[in-house]
């Protein structure tokens, strides 16, 4: 009997071992597993080689695998719905996500707020136009990744073969004037596509209408709020019209673009002019549509009507950690991987995107290396903004609806606006 419990004993304490031991090495799996974070991004060229430094620099521990949204398949609408409704749904294996400066108020709600995450002193390193876009009343729910301002393009070897070419180039230096693109389309001998811009019912449409709008008045949204039943938001809008009907700067087919097709067509069919972002050169790097006329860009700032200021929209992309996500920590890890110098950097070199460290403007050495630093300081200091509030996209969708119809010709310029300004009362009594 004895023998028999001492063997039971024996028995018992050589399980309770293998259980300790399988529960220690369990614990020491789980610490050692590796932390997959999905990044809902546009992938760019920078984007795959600072994801592919993280990647090795975090090995073992975290590795970030990114959910792509590439230019040429998904517009920005397309994509912030995509986002939006995979939220709705708890996420879906979304742990991080970029979203357009102007949609942080909608998507605050399926956020994590991030006021806890980061220090004051890393936040006081980052550019302060770009940190107005990432609250929600006071609490920091998003982080800035890029800055993009609107420039217009243009090709100047056709500029070269106008008459006054030397003068023309020179001018385009400074400010332009849209009185003076008018005279020199009338002047122009070219047949060329005169001036393109995105007119497709969508985001980017807005962005040039904005663009405008506060060129004219820049305190508008603060004194008309989304009532556009004005003269300047009817003289903003009747010069998108009068580009294309008036002035025949712009062929109607232009209400068909968005950003990628307003290129290729700008490209293909040797326009002049282009209405754009600063990234526009680098975003078809390595699909070109070709390569020995984009040699021929040059740049210059949106132009305005005389007697008003110049203006160039603010735009970008901010980072938002999905509040269903369990990879929390780790997201804000690589949030701050994004925001190192060397990684800021890197996107400004291989996708054109500002930088949103302080650091990067006020470092003689990054303003020696980079000419165009002081081109970007100068765009910043005429900067404007679409209006944050947190029904915006609603209201933006409502506002290129009818404002695409006019430009098409199918409602006048009036209809238009009181159309728009009706529906968006409407829906705030709703």
């Amino acid at each position: 009997m004895k023998v028999k419990q001492n063997w039971a004993l024996g028995f018992l304490v050589l399980v309770t071992f293998v259980y300790i031991l399988i529960y220690f090495l369990d614990i020491s799996k789980s610490n050692t597993e590796v932390k997959e974070i999905y990044f809902a991004e546009r992938i760019t060229e920078a984007h795959q080689a600072i994801i592919k430094k993280f990647n090795k620099e975090y090995e073992g521990r975290i590795k970030v695998v990114p959910i792509d949204f590439p230019n040429f398949d998904f517009s920005t609408n397309e994509r912030k719905e995509l986002l939006a409704r995979s939220l709705r749904g708890r996420g879906d294996g979304i742990d991080l996500f970029a979203v357009d400066i102007i949609w942080v108020k909608r998507f605050a709600k399926w956020c994590e707020k991030l006021d806890n995450y980061f220090s004051k002193e890393e936040i006081s390193r980052l550019v302060d136009a770009a940190l107005v876009s990432c609250y929600n009343d006071k609490d920091l729910v998003a982080v800035p990744l890029d800055i993009v301002q609107g420039i217009v393009y243009y090709r100047e070897d056709l500029i070269d073969k106008m008459d006054n070419a030397k003068e023309i180039k020179e001018s385009l230096k400074g400010d332009v004037t849209w009185e003076y693109l008018f005279d020199l389309k009338k002047h122009c001998k070219l047949k060329n596509p005169f001036y393109i811009y995105p007119a497709a019912d969508y985001e980017g449409l807005i962005c040039v209408f904005v663009e405008q709008l506060l060129s004219i008045d820049p305190t508008y949204f603060e004194k008309f709020g989304f009532n556009f039943n004005t003269p300047t938001a009817a003289k903003t809008l009747q010069l998108l019209v009068d580009l294309v009907e008036k002035y025949q700067l712009t062929p109607k087919v232009v209400t068909n673009f968005t950003e990628v097709p307003s290129y290729e067509y700008f490209i293909k069919n040797d326009g002049i002019f282009i209405r754009g972002w600063p990234t526009y050169d680098k975003d078809f790097k390595n699909s070109p549509f070709d390569v020995e006329k984009e040699k021929h860009l040059q740049r210059m700032t949106v132009p305005h009507f005389k007697g008003c200021r110049p203006s160039s929209l603010y735009g970008g992309w901010n980072l938002m950690v999905s509040k269903f996500s369990d990879k929390k920590e780790e997201a804000v890890e690589f949030i701050k991987f994004l925001l190192r110098e060397d990684s800021q950097e890197l996107f400004f070199n291989k996708s054109g995107y500002f930088p949103v460290i302080k650091e990067f403007y006020n470092n003689p050495i990054y303003e020696k290396k980079y000419k165009d630093l002081k081109e970007y300081r100068k765009l910043m200091d005429i900067s404007v903004y679409r209006p944050a509030h947190s029904e915006y996209t609603k209201y933006s969708e409502i506002m290129s609806h009818f404002f695409e119809k006019a430009i098409r010709g199918e409602i006048s310029v009036n209809e238009a606006l009181t159309k728009a300004t009706s529906a968006i009362e409407s829906d705030k009594v709703l």
